[in-house]
């Protein structure tokens, strides 16, 4: 089992959010989302997933979808600036 961390890695969290959405095909619950987070970051918070949420959403990389009163479906914005790295990953999926 690994260790959880205490301090949040030299890697962006917006570019590590959006790599796990890819990852999951383009979309995501932010339950899920936040579980996946908060298993790797011990100091990961709700608050702090809403506020990367909010400027991912800002910057048109992805569209933010109520489904229930505390569940968001995460889908990435297919028409967003994405690095030519992560648009390789994401055409794999997208049409």
């Amino acid at each position: 089992m690994t260790k959880k961390s205490k301090t949040w890695k030299s890697i962006p969290l917006e570019k590590e959010i959006i790599t796990i959405i890819i990852d999951n095909r383009g979309e995501i619950l932010t339950t899920d989302l936040l579980r996946l987070l908060s298993n790797k970051y011990q100091d990961f918070l709700k608050y702090d997933l809403n506020d990367i949420l909010f400027k991912l959403e800002v910057r048109s990389y992805i569209h933010v979808i109520p489904i229930k009163k505390d569940v968001n479906k995460i889908e990435l914005n297919r028409y967003g600036k994405f690095s030519e790295e992560l648009m390789k990953k994401i055409r794999k999926f997208m049409h």
